[in-house]
């Protein structure tokens, strides 16, 4: 794993654990958040005393402040195994997920919160689950057996097995794919992980379009079945499929906007400042 700053990654809503963790949290304790000045018999927590709320009380009550904990919250990552993400240009796709799922790892033990991963093609991949808890060692486990994975199936219908499998309560999630999907599937997706905070992280090679020939006999492959087929490129052929890839960008646009978010894209290399900006971004 490239050393890499850790992702700041900031939600808009407020975990209800008692864990303590870098979130504002619903719960009282102990947290940088005032949620009310309160008699010191509620929170006989004399450290807490207002002073200037117990000295102008007529009756000369005590009055502590009364703070939101700050919680722990669970970061799920949901890795689409299927045959496209076996795709080497530029980068190695499956190594990029690997790097975004070990870096989610890291950041998710250093902020105190839990992270968990599931991974899935055509069915749930029980060898690569890991339930969400506190981890140290997270990233080393993703990095282990990212390393036995191969990218294999047709389409990746499994990460819907995998919803049963999260928290009922809110979780982050992380969709890590291509999204080389059946038109409506991301949707399903989404629909059944819409109680959920989901960011779906789109992986892009700019290989796959620059490294076709401007002109001449090419071989056009799916990803995900291995079909080949020789074509003669020509520039309306090309415009056709840079057409083709840039509808495919809107539809995982507009499918994740329908359930809060925009996409993260990644282009090539994974980078960490990137994603935390994209969390700056999403919070203003």
């Amino acid at each position: 794993m490239a050393q890499q700053p850790l992702i700041h990654y900031h939600v808009r809503w407020r975990p209800s654990g008692h864990q303590p963790g870098a979130s504002h949290g619903l719960v009282a304790g102990i947290g940088d958040q005032l949620r009310s000045v309160v008699l010191l018999r509620d929170n006989p927590d004399p450290r807490r005393l207002d002073l200037r709320a117990s000295v102008r009380d007529p009756f000369e009550n005590i009055w502590v402040r009364d703070f939101n904990l700050n919680s722990a919250l669970k970061v799920i990552v949901l890795v689409d195994t299927s045959a496209s993400m076996g795709y080497v240009g530029k980068v190695n796709r499956m190594h990029v997920a690997q790097e975004v799922a070990s870096q989610l790892a890291l950041s998710a033990y250093r902020s105190g919160d839990a992270f968990g991963l599931f991974a899935a093609g055509e069915v749930i991949n029980k060898q690569c689950m890991l339930p969400p808890k506190a981890n140290r060692g997270a990233w080393l486990w993703v990095n282990h057996h990212f390393s036995k994975l191969t990218p294999q199936g047709k389409h990746a219908d499994g990460l819907l097995q995998a919803v049963p499998y999260l928290p009922q309560k809110r979780c982050l999630v992380f969709v890590v794919s291509d999204f080389r999907w059946p038109v409506g599937q991301l949707k399903l997706l989404l629909k059944k992980l819409s109680h959920h905070d989901v960011v779906p992280v789109m992986l892009q090679d700019p290989a796959e379009m620059d490294a076709l020939p401007k002109s001449g006999i090419a071989i056009l492959r799916d990803v995900e079945t291995g079909a080949g087929q020789f074509v003669w490129m020509r520039a309306g052929l090309q415009k056709q499929m840079q057409d083709l890839r840039a509808q495919h960008i809107r539809n995982v646009e507009e499918a994740s906007r329908l359930y809060g978010n925009k996409p993260f894209v990644v282009k090539g290399a994974f980078d960490t400042a990137l994603l935390t900006k994209y969390f700056m971004e999403r919070s203003t």
